[in-house]
């Protein structure tokens, strides 16, 4: 018999528009308050729930403020599919993404 198609997939953002608007709504109020926008690179580290495990600054915004408030947003709001193994078992996985900080 054939083997078995492969089940394995990465890590898939599950409802990004609706925590990346979580994430922006947790603009940090001393940020706000400075007046402070920017980008923020972030490598996340998803466990086999969907939730990320760890955030990592790739690309500092050159703010701290703004750089700890993006993984923690991360891994207070962000959630995933988990990454499958080639038997379609979740696995951990990572995702590697932006979150820009815009004062409307």
């Amino acid at each position: 018999a054939p083997p078995a198609p492969s089940q394995a997939r990465a890590a898939q953002r599950d409802g990004f528009n609706r925590w990346a608007a979580r994430i922006q709504e947790a603009y940090p109020s001393r940020a706000i308050r400075r007046e402070i926008e920017g980008n923020v690179g972030v490598s996340v580290t998803i466990n086999a729930e969907g939730r990320v495990s760890s955030c990592r600054v790739t690309s500092s915004s050159g703010e701290d403020v703004l750089d700890q408030a993006a993984c923690e947003g991360m891994e207070r709001y962000a959630r995933y599919e988990p990454a499958l193994d080639a038997a379609g078992n979740p696995i951990s996985g990572s995702d590697t993404l932006t979150i820009v900080y815009r004062l409307s």
